[in-house]
């Protein structure tokens, strides 16, 4: 009896060894462990016998490698499970998917890779094999070491675990604008480079302030994505604010930094613009033992606020030295953030970038500091110089308004106000020259102004977010300078009861608008966007004063001219304003009224004044920010002088 329960038991036992042999492959539950779980079975603690062997050491993201998996004494195995992970992590990730495999062998997906991967490799049969060969494929996001792993069963209580290959470097990309632009492709492997000796030449010493290099800089656009506040900082490496952006294995490494500044944030956007942003933000608070920390926030519109679950990121290093706001931090691969997830390996984003001076415990204040947006959408795990986003729209709207505002309309107010008696007998298509050269200038303002109100539209698809009337005042001023021209088609004739009327109301519209379109200019200094220096103030306070000046000038030559006739005629401004009388029937218009040579000269250097100004004022618009470009512009021919002065 005693033997027939010795022989029930065995077949239990051989029965339960089949079954966790698992000879139709591993199960998913071994995804993390690697471990075959054989009961009463320990892995071996001697030297494998198996080894995983790429073809070779490094692979670019993206791309394909070929794996070998073989016995080196020549015995079989008959089951195993094989994977890539990062040497660093911990929490048993797999990397990248197997795109090939043998027969009698198969894949599955484990957590850590793209959904349906097939980042697992096991055995679909338990047949005794030799070698194995694979072919893998490195995820796009990656870049960094990787190691195959596997466990390898020989039998039920032989199996090894840890088998391990070398290390396997998924390389760097950089992205090549020169080829992009040439139309060859930047994904081809590089040609190894030839030795070349090339004769030493002596070389000048390098200027003080090119020894001073900041790190942050370090790797732009080889090791890592580099995106600053303005056009070409990142070469000359001296941005108001910059953020870069290095892959290491499956995390995601921001290190930022803004001058003058209580906080900088990186934002990752749908477009490049304001609104639905996933933002990370490094604030001088002053909490903790860190006095830069780092928050994750949210823009919602306008306005930003920060995330009540801080999960995502982890501060690595910080630190405000000179009024320079700096932190490092690594971000998870997927996040989730108000119910939308950006995953930085598979989407595109625009970067924004953005420093201020105030924040609060609830949320960044406005950038008053520095604000930009990058050009275009792209990923994170390539790696390139990411451009600022053209403000040309921005600058245009600048331009024609200070052409419109400051040029044209002072030049047409006072040909009408003061030279209907000048030019007397000379006429321009048809009419007085005062009157065609009023009419041109004022079609000018008109033109300028509908251009830049369409262009600024244009430019933010939205109303100004700036806590500044400059908005409101803009579209006043665009509102009375669109009517003027229409009022005055229609405008009574000279001899009408109601002319009187229109002269009034066409002289009040207009200098309204003339006023509110200076003030207007003067809010604009204060925009964040127009990046404009404090300093311009002080050059439209000039115009007002050299404007208001002139006025007086050519309203006390006015009154004179009239006494010298002896009578009141329509060479003082507001005469005509309540005649109804056409000045073109008066018997005095026959000849220029006294001191029409004083008013030409005047005129003349109005015209000069304003020519200069105005060209003075777009210049630092469009050049905007000036300080910082001029000081590109010194550092780029530095080098040259001092050439020229070495031969």
């Amino acid at each position: 009896m005693a033997s027939i329960y010795l022989l029930v038991a065995t077949v239990v036992l051989a029965l339960l060894s089949n079954i966790e042999c698992y000879p139709s492959g591993a199960p998913s539950a071994t995804c993390t462990s690697l471990s075959p779980s054989h009961q009463s079975a320990s892995p071996q603690e001697s030297a494998s016998p198996f080894a995983l062997t790429p073809v070779k050491p490094s692979v670019a993201p993206g791309s394909k490698l070929k794996l070998k998996l073989t016995s080196t004494t020549g015995s079989p195995f008959r089951g195993f499970i094989l994977q890539a992970r990062s040497p660093q992590g911990s929490d048993g990730a797999a990397i990248g998917q197997f795109t090939t495999f043998p027969n009698l062998t198969k894949t599955f997906s484990c957590a850590g890779g793209y959904p349906n991967s097939q980042n697992t490799a096991t055995h679909s049969d338990p047949s005794e094999r030799t070698n194995l060969e694979f072919e893998w494929e490195a995820p796009d996001y990656y870049e960094g070491p990787i190691v195959f792993t596997a466990t390898v069963v020989q039998d039920f209580t032989t199996f090894w675990e840890g088998v391990k290959s070398i290390h396997v470097n998924v390389t760097k990309r950089s992205t090549d604008t020169s080829s992009q632009s040439s139309g060859i492709s930047t994904t081809r492997q590089p040609i190894a480079p030839t030795t070349t000796t090339v004769p030493t030449v002596p070389t000048r010493p390098q200027r003080r302030d090119s020894v001073r290099v900041d790190p942050i800089y370090e790797g732009c656009g080889s090791e890592k994505t580099c995106f600053g506040s303005s056009a070409g900082c990142i070469e000359s490496r001296d941005c108001v604010a910059v953020v870069s952006c290095l892959v290491q294995g499956d995390k995601f490494v921001f290190d930022m930094q803004a001058q003058r500044s209580t906080y900088v944030a990186v934002g990752l956007s749908r477009d490049n613009k304001m609104g639905e942003d996933s933002v990370v933000e490094c604030v001088n608070d002053g909490r903790g033992p860190n006095r830069v920390n780092a928050y994750m926030s949210w823009n919602a519109g306008k306005s930003n606020r920060r995330l009540k679950i801080q999960d995502g990121i982890d501060l690595k290093n910080s630190s405000f030295v000179d009024g320079k706001v700096y932190c490092r931090f690594m971000r998870d691969r997927v996040t989730t953030v108000e119910g939308e997830e950006f995953n930085l390996a598979t989407d595109q984003f625009n970067l924004l970038i953005a420093a201020g001076m105030s924040a609060s415990d609830s949320n960044i204040g406005i950038h008053d500091v520095i604000k930009a947006a990058s050009d275009t959408k792209q990923s994170l795990a390539d790696v390139s110089v990411v451009g600022v986003a053209s403000n040309l729209l921005l600058r245009l709207h600048g331009a024609f308004m200070i052409g419109a505002w400051i040029g044209a309309a002072g030049v047409g107010i006072l040909l009408a106000r003061y030279f209907k008696q000048t030019w007397v007998g000379s006429q321009l298509c048809g009419k007085d020259q005062w009157f065609a050269w009023h009419r041109m200038f004022m079609l000018l303002t008109w033109s300028l102004t509908i251009a830049g109100f369409v262009l600024i539209f244009l430019e933010l698809k939205d109303w100004s977010a700036e806590d500044n009337p400059h908005a409101i005042l803009g579209c006043v001023t665009t509102g009375l300078a669109f009517i003027q021209p229409f009022g005055a088609a229609f405008r009574p004739h000279p001899d009408s009861r109601r002319r009187p009327i229109f002269n009034w109301l066409h002289w009040l519209v207009g200098n309204v608008a003339h006023i509110l379109g200076i003030v207007t200019i003067f809010f604009a200094t204060k925009l964040d966007k127009a990046k404009l220096p404090d300093w311009m103030d002080w050059i439209l306070v000039g115009y007002v004063a050299f404007h208001v000046a002139v006025h007086l000038i050519l309203s006390i030559a006015s009154i004179a001219s009239e006494r010298n006739n002896g009578k009141r005629v329509n060479s003082f401004p507001m005469k005509e304003m309540t005649s109804s009388r056409s000045p073109l029937h008066s018997p005095e218009r026959k000849q220029d009224s006294p001191h029409s040579c004083f008013r030409k000269f005047m005129l003349a250097i109005y015209i000069l004044v304003i020519l200069l100004l105005v060209a003075t004022l777009i210049i630092l618009i469009v050049f905007a920010p000036i300080e910082e470009n001029w000081k590109k512009f010194e550092n780029m021919i530095a080098p040259s002088q001092n050439s020229s002065q070495e031969h």
